[in-house]
């Protein structure tokens, strides 16, 4: 039993169990968020030569040239693959032209000019150590085709002496996929795992425990149900209030040592043995003496 996590946070009833639904991931089954979200951090090189306005990426035409292009993988609100291709070219010193196109609008041969237009521009100023300057937009906005606004955020990136290098480009959003397994960390949060490595927190397992444990009635089944004795229950999550923490994919076993009771086992045998024979000694010794008075 847990809390559903599909509407968002959920409401904890302290002292009673209601909200609680039966976990299942069934549901998640062929799931696909479209692209809404990714980063982009690359170093452009400071001593690149200004490309002239006409020939800039943003142009759209046949003689554009750049410094540096990236192509990232996004989707759209069906799971569709949409590569992007994102274009960075120097328009003046300290300034880069920043442009993100749609790959399939890409000639059959590559390069430009694409049957459309770019979906955003961006002018990057940068100051003489290489960092954004207050003024200059650190992101681009836009639609993925067929798909949801998109933020790329790039305000990680740098301006150095050194060539066009990716150091990080990542973007959310997935393809249909199947829920594969389940993961629960340690605070109760469930997280159906598609085969595509997604992870979705559909459930929180919480705790529950009451003032007097050993008073809890014991029922058919190995379960126990609180009474008048052991108090009222109280629930919680893990980490929080004194509930401990959840230890996924474990199974609690006997604390019990086998060998050391084995070993412990057959010493005591061996004394009670070593122990009748010193009775049975003495009894035969009384028997002698008894005889000797005869």
């Amino acid at each position: 039993m847990g809390y559903d996590l599909a509407a968002g946070a959920p409401t904890v009833i302290t002292n009673a169990t209601g909200g609680l639904s039966v976990v299942n991931v069934d549901g998640f089954a062929l799931e696909a968020h479209g692209t809404t979200s990714g980063q982009l951090q690359v170093n452009l090189p400071s001593n690149a030569a200004v490309t002239a306005a006409a020939n800039l990426p943003g142009a759209n035409a046949a003689t554009a040239s750049y410094e540096g292009k990236t192509s990232l993988v996004s989707y759209d609100s069906l799971g569709n693959q949409v590569t992007l291709d994102i274009y960075a070219a120097k328009s003046a010193s300290g300034t880069w032209q920043v442009s993100v196109y749609d790959h399939a609008a890409a000639p059959a041969a590559g390069g430009f000019p694409y049957s459309s237009g770019p979906m955003a521009t961006a002018s990057l100023s940068f100051d003489s150590s290489g960092q954004f300057t207050a003024a200059s937009p650190t992101s681009l906005s836009f639609t993925v085709p067929n798909g949801e606004p998109l933020t790329l955020d790039m305000s990680q990136s740098t301006q150095l002496a050194t060539d066009y290098t990716v150091m990080n480009a990542a973007l959310n959003g997935n393809g249909p996929s199947e829920v594969d397994s389940v993961q629960i960390d340690d605070d109760g949060t469930l997280y159906a795992v598609f085969k595509n490595g997604e992870r979705i927190a559909a459930y929180r397992v919480p705790l529950a425990d009451v003032p007097s444990p050993d008073n809890l009635q014991a029922l058919a089944g190995n379960v126990y149900s609180i009474g008048t004795e052991s108090g009222d229950l109280q629930v919680g999550f893990a980490g929080e209030g004194g509930f401990g923490t959840v230890i996924a994919s474990a199974l609690e076993q006997s604390t019990v040592d086998l060998a050391s009771e084995l070993t412990a086992m057959i010493e005591s045998e061996r004394n009670y043995t070593a122990n009748s024979k010193v009775f049975q000694t003495g009894a035969e010794l009384m028997d002698v003496l008894v005889n000797l008075k005869r």
